[in-house]
């Protein structure tokens, strides 16, 4: 991945991992002169005003998450739920922290939504995008909008498309549901192509033969296909009037030459149809929804868990981008003292959450 497309990117701090910075013994990455922690107010889930500073005396856990995120902030989250349901007698001493760095989305409305679908009990804050960014700009954070905006999964109620051109050059174009459900996208196939193609300013006149910069000369003809998503393969459908034919969310459809090459058509839907494609050129790789994994050496494809075999030394690119949002996104979870100063931080998601609650217990006690 490339590193402007890092969501977040936090400045550069001297700590050591495992440093004395006071008398306890920490296990995390430790500030070794703790500097203090920036003051803020911002409005919480249920609208209220949360001031950082009001919790002097208590030991705060705060990380910069976005609800959209679709795998670092996630993680973080879940270790975050984890770590404050096993406080025992030490939760009333804890206050646990995430700060939106998506306020578009991430409206109060929103986060207590989202809260509540999630089972997070702890403050999710949010305010306007100006006074988020003293927040970030005190915290020594930058937030790239562009990755933030691009990370989203794709709605499911999207159709597609397809064109196979006689030398096998293609192009998609995917379609947001038009109907009023899923079962009923759009009043039909014409009106799908119609709109997906004008949308796409692809010039489309199927009575003269002509689709995009191609027009029947005799020689070959376009034939109408539907994504057959058990075979996963493109099918005759049977018919060259789209008219006729139903759109529901997964009516996936595609003109192909009839002299072009049937496997080199675009498949009619990503990632096997069990997840969404995050990325693009060679850091393009599949999301795979809960129950699926990609296989090894095949990025693009989701296939059930427990059936993926090793890759032979090859980098999973999503992988790869996790190791760039260790070494510089601020997925860095801070754990503050009670005398609000830094004392450790945690990088990355690949941290032991077991340690991060004995940190949060240690400095508890202090």
């Amino acid at each position: 991945m490339d590193k402007r497309a890092i969501a977040l990117l936090l400045s550069v701090t001297i700590f050591l991992p495992g440093c004395m910075g006071d008398d306890a013994e920490l296990i995390g990455t430790e500030f070794i002169d703790p500097p203090d922690a920036p003051d803020f107010s911002l409005f919480d889930q249920n609208g209220d005003l949360f001031t950082f500073s009001d919790h002097e005396g208590k030991v705060i856990v705060v990380a910069f998450i976005y609800t959209s995120c679709p795998d670092i902030c996630l993680i973080i989250s879940a270790n975050m739920h984890y770590v404050k349901e096993n406080l025992g007698s030490y939760s009333e001493d804890v206050v646990f922290v995430s700060v939106t760095i998506d306020p578009a989305r991430d409206t109060i409305a929103h986060l207590s939504e989202w809260t509540e679908q999630m089972g997070y009990d702890w403050y999710h804050l949010t305010d306007s995008a100006r006074a988020l960014q003293d927040v970030y700009r005190d915290w020594n954070v930058v937030v790239d909008n562009a990755h933030i905006a691009a990370s989203e999964p794709p709605s499911e109620s999207l159709v597609r498309v397809a064109v196979l051109n006689p030398d096998n050059s293609s192009m998609i174009v995917d379609s947001h549901c038009q109907g009023p459900t899923l079962a009923n996208c759009f009043e039909s196939g014409s009106e799908l192509m119609e709109f997906a193609m004008s949308n796409a300013n692809i010039s489309y006149a199927p009575n003269e033969g002509i689709i995009g910069d191609w027009q029947e000369d005799g020689n070959w003809t376009w034939g109408l296909h539907l994504w057959d998503s058990a075979n996963e393969s493109w099918t005759d459908a049977g018919t060259d009037d789209p008219g006729t034919l139903d759109v529901d969310s997964g009516a996936h459809m595609a003109w192909i030459a009839s002299t072009a090459n049937l496997s080199m058509a675009p498949l009619g839907e990503d990632c096997n149809g069990h997840g969404w494609i995050m990325g693009s050129g060679a850091s393009a790789h599949c999301m795979c929804d809960d129950g699926y994994d990609r296989p090894a050496n095949d990025w693009l494809s989701c296939i059930p868990e427990g059936n993926a075999t090793d890759g032979n030394g090859e980098v999973d690119p999503h992988e790869q981008s996790l190791g760039e949002y260790e070494v510089g996104h601020s997925t860095v979870t801070y754990i503050i003292d009670k005398q609000l100063r830094k004392r450790v931080a945690y990088s990355g998601i690949y941290w032991d959450a077991d340690n991060f609650l004995q940190d949060v217990i240690t400095l508890s006690d202090e």
